[in-house]
């Protein structure tokens, strides 16, 4: 609830950035003069003109909880039709390919999986339980403070997880490959993508198109340790959480069609001699 609140201040702080008025030049302080010598002249012709409301933009996701079920299937039609979500699948796929090669090699060269420290509680924190309730968290404080652009990132958060979650598990489902280090008669899931690598980098490529690139960037760094104390952690290969980032951004991008900051960020993993790194281009929209 403290990270919700924490956004709330942020959601304001820009609000009143992008509102704030420049001083008057010399042609607007001639023109106020002239208006203001009209008006002394002829008093009994001076009309007073109705305020023009400020117009708002509607948040097309309202009810994230009761649309569920029609903006999932929505959300599935737009992820593999838009023409940035085709970069992002092309670039995110040929990415993950490359990386397959060294994935047993890279696996079979980390120390043994740490029980603490940062890597642990990036982990902890890159959980599908965490991501989602932070989502919900975000909304209602957003909603209880009658804070229209909060609630808006907190429905949008909602519906991310959502797609990303059902893409992400649908897939495991689907390519069933094996965790690089399991025990019998474990209950964990299967492999590919890593759920804890979208889930994190949906969230992050929400606040980006939401709040832009000075929250955007602190919370691509957080997924992107998140997904490398995965790796770290021995439970899923470094294919894993570049597709599973793939699969996050791509399904963040959808849902916040429209709405952006007003640039096209496009993140994708970029496989370097066994590793990887984050590639962000940014340009207009």
């Amino acid at each position: 609830m403290w990270a919700a609140g924490i956004l709330v201040l942020a959601c304001r702080a820009i609000a009143a950035a992008q509102t704030g008025t420049a001083e008057p030049g010399p042609v607007a302080v001639a023109a106020a003069a002239e208006s203001a010598a009209l008006e002394a002249a002829a008093p009994t012709a001076a009309q007073v003109e109705p305020e023009t409301p400020i117009e708002t933009v509607a948040d097309p996701n309202p009810k994230p909880f009761i649309r569920v079920l029609p903006n999932l299937l929505t959300d599935l039609r737009q992820l593999v039709s838009t023409k940035d979500n085709g970069i992002t699948w092309a670039i995110g796929g040929a990415s993950t390919l490359a990386l397959v090669p060294f994935d047993d090699d890279v696996s079979d060269d980390l120390s043994i999986p740490s029980s603490g420290g940062v890597m642990h509680a990036a982990t902890v924190f890159g959980s599908g339980y965490v991501q989602f309730g932070g989502a919900v968290a975000t909304y209602v404080v957003g909603h209880l403070a009658h804070h229209k652009a909060t609630a808006h990132i907190g429905a949008d958060l909602i519906r991310s997880q959502v797609l990303t979650g059902f893409v992400t598990h649908g897939m495991k489902l689907a390519v069933r490959r094996d965790r690089p280090e399991t025990s019998e008669g474990s209950s964990a899931t299967f492999s590919f993508p890593s759920a804890h690598a979208s889930a994190t980098w949906t969230s992050a490529s929400v606040l980006w198109r939401h709040l832009g690139w000075k929250v955007g960037v602190p919370a691509s760094v957080v997924a992107t340790l998140v997904s490398a104390s995965r790796v770290e952690q021995r439970q899923h290969f470094m294919s894993d959480v570049a597709f599973g980032a793939v699969v996050g951004i791509a399904s963040a991008r959808t849902v916040t069609m429209g709405h952006g900051t007003g640039r096209r960020v496009t993140i994708a993993p970029v496989p370097l001699r066994r590793g990887m790194a984050v590639m962000a281009t940014i340009g207009s929209h």
